[in-house]
Order: structure tokens, then C-alpha cells, then sequence
């Protein structure tokens, strides 16, 4: 029996459900930049208080019990699910309980709920590892958010403080949003216009490739605030030498420097995914498409790129997470992404500010690498009807 105890899992249920009694669950402030008093779950969330706390123990005991049983195991992610939405439904509501001794007191969220949520959502990922039914999956992933955006919507979390930051930061926060998402997208799809020729002629061309590869691989090891400052400084001259270039954006500072670093790594993910992908196909596949007469380039399009596809689209999901978290440091060299939040936040000694950039952040990276998860799966799913084989 205690061989099928899912001890990881029962670690995460645990912690969840001590910091229900730690003192920093959420924490009030007379203003919003000065002295703030931590919270405790029960002096924070009033009557609710009891209902997170049976539901987490419930989620600890059917975490103990759930072994690799894949209804047991949708059950406990579902709940987990349901757990860290409720989470964040009940940290709005706690205005209603918590005493303001002037009008611009606030209420936010302190570290107990955000890493209450945090440990929801990796509970719900340990689960759905046995959960192979495709809407059972679908509906543990989707719990959380739709109550967060339920509670949203309904006004239940005007009254926190990351939601007045918001309201006074509406405007820019839509630009940061799209800035940040509309960069991710082109340095990934400009990398894998690139990358997926780039691989297929690392592969066939063993002394160029060589050089290649370790050039991605140096580009790969510099950090990527540094890699962006060293971009700066040739597209500067570029931009001084011939001032046209900066009719089209390309300067110094800006969106050209951090779309130059973060091509450089977006080529190495999909680069290094394709190599390692092509080396592994049976060559069996190969010769039997040289002896039906194809050519190089058919061989590539009709047989190896179907089969690799899975592991090319691993490679963009990285490349694209990689990109959502790159994009945040462009904002120390000017770039209106959400970053800007950040920084502004760290400036002003406002938490919440932060959280304003941070958060949506996290959105992004949990939401895009959960649909290319569902996508490679989708894939291969679609390869196994049709009784393709599995690289």
C-alpha cells in the first residue's frame, strides 16, 4: 500500500494546507506604500475560512488514497483545481472582512495564497500525469481559471489592491499585454521560419552543423539581459550609420535589441529539437522513400518532417515560454512590455505593482505551454488513429 502513495503529492497537499495557519496569508495597509500587517487565513477570509480548509484537508486525504488510479487521480486534480480558484474567489471577498481604519487602506494578497495557488496547480499537473482521458484533463486545467475569471467578472475582486493598481493602470497595462504577447509571437515565428530549414541543414551537413550548433549553444550559455546590452550596441551603430533603418525601428534601445537576443535562443530550442529529432528517425523510413524515387526534399516534407513533428513541437513550446520570460528584461532598455510594471513596482516599493506585471506573466507561460502540450498530444493522438509510428 505505501508503495502506491504518491509521496510528492502529499508533500505539495501538506504545505497547502500549514500555510492556512501561517501568519503572511494575506496582509492589510493604511496606504498603499507604507507599513503592512500580515494576515492569517482565518483572520483574512471570515466564514470561508472553514470551507478552504475542509476542502484542502479532503484534497490531503484523497491525495493518500488516490494511487495511480486514474478516476482517483482526476478527482484529486479537480479538487486541487477548485482549491486554488477558491483561493483567489476568497481573497477578493476577504475586504469584506478585514477592518480598514482609513478610506485608502488595502487589502492584498500576501505570499500564503500565492504560493497556496502555486502548489494547486502543480498538485493538478502531478495528477493529470495518470489522467489520460482527453476532457478529464481538459476540465482539471480549466477549473481554476474559470472561477478566477467567474469572480473577476462579477466584480468579487475589484476590492484587492493588484485590482485598483489595475484600474488606475488600465491603459497601459492593455499596451504592456499586447507589446509583451505580439514580440513572443514573432521572435517564435520568425524562429521556426528559420529554425526548421536551419536544423534540416544542420543535419545533413555534419562540418557546417558542427559549427553551428556550438554557436547556438555559446549564444545559449550568456544570460539573457547581457546578450540583449551586446545587440545594442551594433544596432546602434547600424541605426547611426544608416538613419533609415530607424523609420522601421531599428535603434539601440527599444524592440530591436530584444527581438535580435531572444531570435538567438528561439534558434537554438527549435534548432537543437530538430537535430535531435532527426538523428533518432529510423533510416529504414529513409531508404524506403529513396527506393519509391523522392527526393531530398520530399524525403524531408513527406516523411521525416510527420514524423518529427511532436518533438518540433516541444521545441517551439520552450522556445516560445523562453520568449514570454526574455521579453520581461527587455524592459530594462526600453521596451513597453510588462515588465515595465516590474520595475515601476520595484522603484516604488509597491508589491502590488509588481504583481501587476508578474502575474499575467505567469498566465502566459501556464496557458501557452498547456495548449502546445495539448497540441503535441493531439498530434499524436492523430498519428496513432491513422497507425503512424511513434518516433
Amino acid at each position: 500500500m505505501l508503495k502506491k502513495v504518491d509521496i510528492a503529492a502529499c508533500m505539495l497537499a501538506s504545505v497547502m494546507f500549514v500555510l492556512l495557519f501561517i501568519n503572511h496569508f494575506m496582509f492589510k495597509a493604511e496606504a498603499r506604500i507604507g507599513a503592512k500587517t500580515g494576515l492569517t487565513a482565518k483572520e483574512a477570509l471570515g466564514a470561508n475560512y472553514m470551507i478552504l480548509c475542509l476542502l484542502t484537508l479532503v484534497l490531503l486525504i484523497l491525495v493518500c488514497l488516490k494511487g495511480r488510479n486514474e478516476n482517483g487521480n482526476a478527482l484529486t486534480g479537480g479538487i486541487s483545481a477548485v482549491c486554488g480558484g477558491l483561493s483567489v474567489l476568497f481573497a477578493g471577498q476577504a475586504v469584506n472582512v478585514v477592518e480598514l481604519s482609513s478610506a485608502g487602506g488595502r487589502v492584498s494578497m500576501s505570499i500564503g495564497v500565492y504560493l497556496y495557488f502555486a502548489l494547486a496547480y502543480l498538485l493538478l499537473m502531478k495528477c493529470s500525469e495518470h489522467v489520460k482521458t482527453r476532457w478529464k484533463q481538459v476540465l482539471i486545467f480549466i477549473a481554476a481559471p474559470v472561477i478566477i475569471l467567474l469572480s473577476w467578472k462579477s466584480g468579487q475582486l475589484d476590492g484587492l489592491s493588484i485590482m485598483k493598481e489595475y484600474a488606475s493602470n488600465q491603459e497601459d497595462f492593455h499596451i504592456y499585454l499586447t507589446n509583451h504577447i505580439s514580440m513572443s509571437f514573432r521572435v517564435v515565428c520568425m524562429g521556426t521560419l528559420v529554425g526548421i530549414p536551419l536544423g534540416w541543414f544542420v543535419y545533413k551537413h555534419a562540418k557546417a552543423g558542427r559549427f553551428i550548433l556550438t554557436f547556438l549553444n555559446t549564444i545559449e550559455s550568456i544570460p539573457s539581459l547581457a546578450l540583449i546590452c551586446v545587440m545594442m550596441f551594433p544596432l546602434a551603430f547600424l541605426s547611426n550609420t544608416f538613419p533609415v533603418l530607424k523609420r522601421y525601428g531599428i535603434a539601440g534601445v527599444g524592440a530591436a535589441p530584444v527581438f535580435c537576443a531572444l531570435f538567438c535562443y528561439a534558434l537554438f530550442h527549435i534548432v537543437n529539437s530538430m537535430y535531435g529529432a532527426l538523428k533518432v528517425v529510423d533510416k529504414q523510413y529513409i531508404d524506403t522513400a529513396r527506393g519509391m524515387g523522392m527526393t531530398e526534399l520530399q524525403i524531408f516534407t513527406k516523411v521525416e518532417l510527420p514524423l518529427i513533428l511532436p518533438v518540433l513541437i516541444s521545441g517551439i513550446r520552450v522556445s516560445l515560454i523562453a520568449s514570454i520570460l526574455g521579453v520581461t528584461i527587455g524592459s530594462y532598455i526600453g521596451y513597453g512590455a510588462l515588465g515595465k510594471f516590474i520595475l515601476q513596482g520595484l522603484n516604488g516599493f509597491a508589491i502590488d505593482v509588481v504583481m501587476l506585471g508578474t502575474l499575467p506573466i505567469m498566465g502566459l507561460v501556464f496557458f501557452f505551454d498547456f495548449v502546445l502540450r495539448q497540441c503535441k498530444d493531439l498530434v499524436e493522438l492523430y498519428r496513432k488513429s491513422k497507425g503512424r509510428v511513434k518516433l
